[in-house]
């Protein structure tokens, strides 16, 4: 009987995730602006950095999905949700909506500055 060697990674490799990095950056802490949306509805965004949008970007885009987003997880405070970040157009930056039950446990107020963790999963 042969012996089996071990997959390398270009074995593994696929367009669709992101490489099997133990070093990759897949947590963010984020530092941001709330604002909320000219329009109609009363929506609440943050973006992220133009650095930290491009790093995204760079590891995950390939597996972005509708609208090109990007699945995360979100801690503001002691809140925790998952959510999906969203390229921003205008800004250049990935962005993601504040729900108005994150917005009320957390005191959020439009313009104010948060602290935000963002996890891509």
């Amino acid at each position: 009987m042969g012996t089996r060697s071990q997959p390398t990674p270009e074995d593994r490799w696929s367009p669709l995730l992101p490489a099997d990095d133990p070093e990759a950056c897949r947590e963010y802490v984020v530092e941001s602006t709330v604002w909320r949306y000219k329009g109609t509805a009363a929506w609440h965004f943050a973006n992220l950095s133009p650095e930290q949008s491009a790093d995204i970007k760079s590891r995950y885009g390939t597996t972005a999905r509708g609208w090109g987003s990007i699945r995360v997880r979100i801690r503001i405070g002691k809140t925790e949700w998952s959510t999906s970040l969203f390229p921003d157009k205008k800004s250049g930056t990935y962005l993601f909506a504040i729900k108005a039950d994150v917005r009320k446990a957390e005191k959020l107020l439009d313009g104010d500055r948060i602290r935000v963790r963002v996890s891509v999963v």
